[in-house]
């Protein structure tokens, strides 16, 4: 919880502390990050040895709102890129309660694993990029973890 209040107040300063001029363009990044073929979501010291998860459905979850949906490339990488209005505008919907959740049965990508259950991971700001009038709000997975269905 204390990380999710440092995440919104890290961005609100951010967002503040910028002069935004008019028809200047706020874009929220997350990503490229990387989905591991594993229970714990570990991807270990070396990552190149971890297996990936390829196409797998991973969703942007603000509160109870999907806000965009992806799909991790052969080498389970992604990236969400999407306007701050599309998240801000939703009812109920900030950036401080927003998660990653990977939505794909991990049976998926390795029978072994269990069928039912997903993956997910709280986001982590990572920097401001101000690219003439685009300012782009950066965040990456913090690191997924299994959650068993209920």
């Amino acid at each position: 919880m204390a990380m999710k209040l440092v995440l919104f107040v890290s961005v609100m300063v951010a967002a503040l502390a910028l002069p935004i001029a008019k028809g200047t363009n706020v874009v929220v990044q997350v990503g490229p990050s990387f989905v591991p073929c594993s229970i714990n979501g570990s991807i270990g010291v070396n990552v190149t040895a971890t297996p990936a998860f390829p196409n797998a459905r991973v969703q942007l979850q603000c509160g109870a709102v999907v806000v965009a949906t992806t799909t991790t490339n052969a080498s389970g990488v992604f990236t969400f890129s999407l306007n701050l209005t599309q998240v801000l505008l939703s009812p109920g919907v900030g950036l401080s309660n927003c998660n990653l959740v990977v939505t794909t049965p991990l049976s998926t990508c390795n029978p072994t694993l269990p069928p039912v259950g997903v993956l997910t991971s709280s986001i982590v700001f990572v920097r401001t990029d101000v690219l003439g009038v685009r300012v782009v709000l950066i965040f990456r997975a913090a690191g997924f973890r299994y959650i068993p269905p209920t």
